[in-house]
């Protein structure tokens, strides 16, 4: 391998359930619910359906999926409408894709939604690279903007401020703002075309020499369905009916890492002390706010959907703690309705010193924790 090429392999080792999401979502039609048993099952597509077709089933399971929401039968979910049409347990074998644990899920009143896991074309979870680089680029991005003075971070200072208070489209709020502020730090390479003159745009950006593989491949049994709870700073927690599938706490995610020291110049060693800076502020400015919480270990990060607004956003990293709850708020209002800024009383975030106020958890085998958490390992220099 050439000398300006130091590649890694590296680990995150789950601390609390982690979810990369595919996107997908399955609805009580989708999936079967094994309330006894504690267990979904999802089918397979293709083999549920020759299935029916063998029982003549076919034309009343779309009848079921298209019924609307006054319709009878439309309240049934899919064990329950399997039941009524003599569908047993016992022939679920031949056509079940994969079956998942539902951990500590408590069911509130209504229906439950699954949020189903990033996989590959053979059916196994994995988290992509580009999730962990995104992780990687926003906790670089922060570290750079809590080394800079204040006077060098002024002018983007005052332009966040200003344009947050503004309403525009969800799609393209602050989006130019974010744009600058990343192009500041990133885009450094100062690139030329073939004729000398300078060339603008990604091409100039540094992270391009950061390449992060997609991650081994993992079981369908290190996946476990955890259920969504929100906890305000006095500890009391909302669950919603809302199931992800997660990779278990104390499961090794193994993925590749290379960095083109001709093009990048963040050292392993920079990129582990941003981990830990980043996690400092973290705590220091939100997690320090709810019962409980203890200072992070040593190189943790947060991975995934879910993890909240500190960890995908540089808003506190940029503005500090004062300014950064007021921006926050400005923020909330202006990209969620109405309704749900009421409902989840982001006006008292003000009062409170923090925001948002609710921390995003779950709960494995009786314990809390925090989503996403995970430690980064550098486990070994290839």
């Amino acid at each position: 391998m050439a000398d300006y090429l130091k590649s890694y392999e590296m680990t995150l080792h789950t601390v609390g359930p982690v979810f990369v999401g595919s996107g997908r979502t399955f609805n009580k039609k989708e999936y079967i619910y094994l309330r006894d048993k504690g267990k979904v099952l999802i089918p397979n597509e293709s083999l549920f359906f020759q299935e029916l077709q063998k029982r003549g089933l076919e034309n009343k399971y779309t009848e079921y999926l298209l019924a609307g929401n006054k319709n009878e039968i439309s309240r049934l979910d899919l064990r329950r409408w399997l039941e009524k049409n003599r569908v047993s347990i016992n022939d679920y074998e031949k056509w079940i894709r994969y079956e998942l644990d539902c951990g500590d899920f408590l069911q509130n009143k209504g229906t439950i939604t699954i949020c189903e896991f990033q996989k590959d074309n053979y059916g196994h979870p994995y988290v992509p690279g580009t999730t962990i680089k995104g992780m990687l680029r926003t906790i670089l991005l922060a570290s750079q903007l809590l080394k800079e003075s204040s006077k060098n971070k002024n002018q983007i200072q005052q332009e966040i401020v200003r344009q947050a208070k503004l309403s525009d489209k969800r799609t393209h709020y602050l989006n130019n703002q974010i744009n600058n502020l990343e192009q500041r730090v990133f885009y450094t390479l100062n690139r030329t075309d073939e004729k000398g003159k300078h060339v603008s745009g990604a091409v100039n950006d540094c992270m391009s020499g950061l390449i992060v593989s997609d991650s081994r491949p993992l079981e369908l049994n290190d996946l476990v369905l955890c259920q969504k709870k929100d906890e305000n700073i006095e500890g009391r927690q909302h669950s919603l009916n809302i199931l992800k599938e997660s990779v278990k706490p104390e499961r090794d995610i193994n993925f590749k890492l290379t960095i083109d020291t001709n093009i990048c110049p963040f050292s392993i060693e920079d990129i582990m002390d941003a981990v830990n800076l980043f996690a400092k502020n973290y705590y220091e400015i939100f997690l320090s706010k709810f019962q409980n919480v203890e200072f992070p270990e040593k190189n943790t990060v947060w991975l995934g959907g879910g993890t909240g607004f500190f960890t995908k956003t540089v808003t506190y990293p940029l503005l500090g703690e004062n300014q950064g709850v007021k921006t926050t708020v400005d923020i909330l209002s202006q990209t969620l309705s109405r309704k749900i800024f009421k409902e989840h009383k982001h006006s008292d975030d003000y009062r409170l010193g923090i925001s948002p106020h609710i921390l995003k958890c779950t709960q494995y085998k009786g314990k809390k924790y925090q989503v996403g958490e995970c430690r980064l390992i550098v486990a070994k220099d290839i």
